[in-house]
């Protein structure tokens, strides 16, 4: 082999650096759109595919066929799940099959036993608790990692987790050491469940299947330092909001009452510091809510009151969205607590819905509903839970309804904390509440805003009405207690869509940016 001059050498060696240049070059050109955590769903109509935002911007894309817009849609999916989150896919035309087997199955990818116990631990390391996965080494099996003993009943000899194998053949799915098949994944773990298992002189009964969450760190996804950087960090321990001088704000009309509060019309008064020499004040109509004067005692219950007050003003301070109320700030005027928010132009959307029943149409209401899926799923990545998910809560900012444009909807501040109410105030939230939450408000989660959904959904299919409006307490209570469900709305897509969020099951409900991704393809469909 001819050995290389020096001159040689730096030939190649300038050839390849003046690449790297005009790489960088070219770099420097393009526009960067987004990281692929921020991505909620593609949509793809004939060859032009649109790709959606957490922050509602898009990006269309116009391809020369149909063919090749689902190969674009497929990388971009493929990005997604090996970068952002393994088990979602981005657009119903490309969902790959086995994705969707899991996701129906609460089946995890191939993750690693470190990572399946870590899950178990996060979930509370309950006996009988299991995570199903697929095996790292073996294709044609799946992997049931479960918690078999208590912490303190681990003995040097026998660990607290145990992995069982399944076997997935032509004929069905197999516990290994079984000759007993079942068609389906589901059809197995049900028997499963049934049945008392022994290993190694330990019996146990299976419980809860922990599936996979949103965006779970594990060896599947492949970590770079653009998607660590953009992780939001939410100290919910620190309360942060804008504070407004009451000389600021004008009280207006008496518009109504919230839970334990009290609300209206305003004024506030802005500083314009762009003028050097002098400052300009301009006037914004503004709502107050007000904390209801009649807890202004010094009890700690009303201390408690004010601080889940500040708690709901801090959150909403937190958060940017254009289908979510912007929290101004907050005003203590003598002993009152006063939230201040924009003014929504066209008010709550249950009201609006009876006045308009008549001429609200399907495509009307499903983009009600996706707009309010978009700012759940907002929350839902930021790990914030709203509690309060009705249509008396979403403000109509465009009523849409001559107009190619459509409907605007704000979903507002929550309000009073249910972590707050009263076990009587709970049970009168029902159907809205979460059935977890009316016995111990402390389960309060992101899982039951997506039951909430559920029961808003029902009520913009029949046009604000209240579900249960005629139901006592005691039989609200025995609604929930024997697990009924609300009568099915005639449109049967967000039927559909609401069974699912209506799930007894806590862990059973979609995920909110499942629901937008679903939403948008019925929307298309219908």
């Amino acid at each position: 082999q001819p050995v290389q001059t020096e001159k040689e050498k730096k030939k190649k060696s300038d050839g390849k650096t003046k690449k790297e240049e005009e790489k960088h070059k070219l770099r420097e050109t393009w526009n960067n759109f987004s990281y692929f955590p921020e991505i909620t769903h593609i949509v793809i109509k004939e060859s032009t595919v649109s790709i959606n935002k957490q922050d509602n911007k898009r990006m269309e894309l116009k391809l020369s066929s149909h063919d090749e817009a689902l190969s674009f849609t497929s990388l971009v999916d493929g990005y997604f799940r090996l970068t952002a989150d393994a088990h979602h896919y981005l657009c119903t035309d490309v969902a790959p099959p086995l994705i969707q087997h899991n996701i129906k199955n609460g089946c995890h990818g191939p993750i690693c036993t470190e990572y399946a116990i870590n899950k178990l631990r996060q979930e509370g390391n309950e006996v009988g608790m299991y995570v199903l996965r697929w095996s790292c080494t073996n294709f044609n099996h799946i992997l049931m990692t479960v918690t078999c003993l208590e912490g303190s009943e681990v003995t040097n000899n026998s660990g607290p987790y145990k992995n069982f194998q399944i076997e997935v053949k032509k004929g069905g799915y197999f516990l290994h050491g079984s000759n007993k098949s079942f068609a389906s994944l589901k059809d197995l773990m049900d028997h499963l469940k049934g049945q008392i298992l022994r290993t190694d002189n330990i019996s146990f009964t299976l419980k809860r299947c922990c599936q996979p969450r949103p965006r779970e760190i594990s060896n599947l996804l492949v970590a770079t330092k653009k998607a660590q950087e953009w992780q939001p960090v939410y100290p919910m321990g620190q309360l942060s909001f804008h504070r407004i001088r009451k000389e600021e704000i004008v009280q207006g009309e008496h518009l109504g009452r919230g839970t334990r509060t009290q609300i209206y019309s305003g004024m506030l008064s802005l500083k314009d510091d762009e003028n050097e020499g002098y400052q300009n004040e301009k006037e914004i109509r503004v709502l107050l809510k007000v904390l209801d004067p009649s807890h202004r005692d010094i009890s700690l219950a009303s201390f408690t009151l004010s601080c889940a007050f500040f708690e709901t003003a801090s959150m909403m301070r937190q958060v940017s969205h254009k289908h979510i109320v912007l929290l101004h700030g907050v005003c203590v005027r003598d002993v009152e607590n006063i939230m201040v928010e924009e003014f929504v132009e066209c008010g709550p959307l249950d009201l609006f819905m009876h006045k308009k029943s008549e001429v609200l149409t399907t495509p009307w209401k499903f983009k009600v509903a996706k707009q309010l899926a978009s700012a759940l799923s907002y929350l839902e990545d930021k790990d914030l839970v709203h509690g309060n998910v009705c249509t008396k809560n979403i403000l109509l900012a465009r009523e849409g309804i001559d107009t190619e444009y459509g409907p605007f909807i704000k979903l507002s501040d929550p309000g009073i904390p249910i972590t707050v109410l009263s076990r009587q105030e709970r049970v009168e939230r029902i159907p809205w509440i979460a059935p977890e939450c009316v016995e111990d408000s402390k389960n309060l989660s992101i899982a039951a805003d997506k039951w909430s959904f559920g029961t808003t959904l029902w009520e913009i299919c029949y046009n604000g009405e209240i579900p249960l409006q005629d139901k006592t307490l005691a039989e609200k209570e025995r609604f929930y207690e024997g697990h009924f469900v609300l009568a099915t709305p005639s449109c049967k897509e967000l039927a559909d869509l609401m069974k699912q969020c209506m799930n007894y099951d806590p862990h059973q409900r979609p995920f909110f940016r499942a629901i937008m991704r679903d939403i948008n393809k019925l929307e298309e469909q219908s």
